[in-house]
C-alpha cells in the first residue's frame, strides 16, 4: 500500500486532533471541529486551509510566455507583472485538462497553481511542449514550499493581513507576515475575500500558528467544498475533465480566440461552430434531501443527465448541486427530477453562483 503525501503542516493537523482523510494521496484534514462551524468561520470571519497539496510550478526563461501562451487558453504576455488570472490548459481534442491560476512574478518568470489530480500527467504535457528549449525553465517547487488559505470577510481586520491588503483583486506581491518572508495573492477558492500565501516548508508552521493567534479558524476540505459549490466554484476532475469541453463546462469566458494559437483552439473553434449537445447548470433541490456526484438527473421520467458536484449549502438553507443536462434543458427556470436514494426528487435550474456576497 503506498503511503500518503503529507504537507509541511501535517504534525501541527494531528496535534489540533483534525479528523484526516486521503485526498489524491494526500493525507489531508476533513475538519477539525466540524465542517459547519468551519464553514461559518469563513463565511463571517475568517479561515484558513492547508493547500499544500496543489502543485506551484515556476515557468521561467526567455520563452516563457510565448511557451505559455502556446499551451494556456489566455494569453499571458498581456500580464503585467503582479498580476494573474485564470486559465485553462486543453488537449489537442479541447478537452480540459485543468484549471490554473497563471501569476506574473517577473520579467519572463511566471508562476502556475494548479490542482492535485493528474500532477505527472500535466508536467509531462509541460515538458513535452517545451521540446527541451534552453530558453524555458519547468521548475515544480511544490515539495520545497508550503501553501495557506485565508479567507473570510474580515481578513483584511488582521495585522498579519496587513500588507498585503493594499492588492486589488488578483495582484500579489512578495511581503512579509510577521517577519516571515512570503509569496501572497488576492485569489481564493470559497466566494469570500482572501489570500492564497506561499511560504518555505521551513515557514509553514510558524504562519499557521501566528493565524491561529490572531483568531483565524483552521478549516478542511470539507468545508472548502461546501464553501466552493456555494459559490458555484467547480472541481476539476470532478465537474470537468478532458472529456468536457470549456464550452460544456461553461468556462468559454476563460477561452480568448482572438490572440495566439494555444493547443486545442482549432478543435475549440470547430466545437462552437457546430454546437454543443450539453451544458453545465445548477440546480436547487425542493425539500430537504441531498443530490450527491453521481446521481442520474430526469425530465418528463427520462434520463437526462448527471450530478457532478452537490450538498448542503449552510449560507442558503438548502441543498444546491451542478451538473450536465441537454442544452435544451439548460435554461434557468426549467424544472428537473432527481433520483435521491430509489425516489424522484424535483429540482429547479438556477444561476450556479448559489451564494453572493452580502445577499
Amino acid at each position: 500500500m503506498e503511503l500518503l503525501k503529507k504537507t509541511p503542516l501535517n504534525g501541527i493537523h494531528h496535534d489540533l486532533k483534525a479528523r484526516m482523510t486521503d485526498f489524491a494521496g494526500w493525507e489531508l484534514p476533513l475538519w477539525f471541529t466540524s465542517i459547519l462551524e468551519e464553514h461559518n468561520a469563513v463565511r463571517s470571519q475568517t479561515g484558513m486551509f492547508d493547500v499544500s497539496h496543489m502543485s506551484r510550478v515556476q515557468v521561467s526563461g526567455k520563452k516563457a510566455g510565448q511557451f505559455l501562451d502556446k499551451l494556456l487558453t489566455r494569453s499571458v504576455r498581456r500580464l503585467e507583472i503582479g498580476s494573474s488570472q485564470l486559465c485553462l490548459l486543453c488537449m489537442e481534442d479541447g478537452g480540459i485538462l485543468d484549471d490554473l491560476w497563471v501569476y506574473h512574478v517577473g520579467v519572463d518568470e511566471y508562476l502556475l497553481v494548479w490542482n492535485v489530480g493528474d500532477i505527472e500527467r500535466k508536467l509531462n504535457w509541460l515538458l513535452r511542449w517545451s521540446e527541451s528549449d534552453p530558453d524555458i525553465s519547468i521548475n515544480n517547487t511544490t515539495d520545497e514550499t508550503a501553501m495557506v488559505a485565508v479567507q473570510g470577510p474580515a481578513v483584511c481586520q488582521l495585522n498579519s493581513m496587513k500588507a498585503l491588503c493594499i492588492l486589488s483583486r488578483y495582484g500579489h506581491v512578495h511581503a512579509k507576515v510577521n517577519k516571515l518572508d512570503m509569496f501572497g495573492a488576492r485569489t481564493g477558492y470559497t466566494g469570500e475575500d482572501g489570500f492564497e500565501l506561499i511560504s518555505s516548508t521551513a515557514d509553514a508552521s510558524p504562519l499557521w500558528r501566528i493565524l491561529m493567534d490572531q483568531g483565524v479558524k483552521p478549516c478542511g476540505l470539507g468545508a472548502r467544498d461546501v464553501l466552493r459549490l456555494e459559490a458555484g466554484m467547480m472541481l476539476s476532475g470532478q465537474d470537468f475533465n478532458t472529456s468536457t469541453n470549456p464550452f460544456e463546462a461553461d468556462l468559454a469566458w476563460l477561452v480568448d480566440f482572438h490572440e495566439g494559437n494555444f493547443v486545442g483552439k482549432a478543435s475549440l473553434l470547430e466545437i462552437r461552430r457546430r454546437g454543443i449537445k450539453r451544458k453545465l447548470v445548477g440546480f436547487k433541490v425542493k425539500g430537504r434531501e441531498i443530490a450527491r456526484s453521481g446521481y442520474s438527473i430526469f425530465k418528463s421520467g427520462q434520463e437526462v443527465g448527471n450530478v457532478t458536484s452537490g450538498g448542503y449549502a449552510p449560507a442558503l438553507g438548502v441543498s444546491v448541486g451542478l451538473g450536465y443536462v441537454p442544452v435544451e434543458l439548460s435554461s434557468i427556470g426549467t424544472g428537473i427530477d432527481i433520483l435521491i436514494r430509489g425516489k424522484m426528487v424535483s429540482a429547479q435550474i438556477v444561476n450556479r453562483r448559489f451564494y453572493k456576497k452580502g445577499g
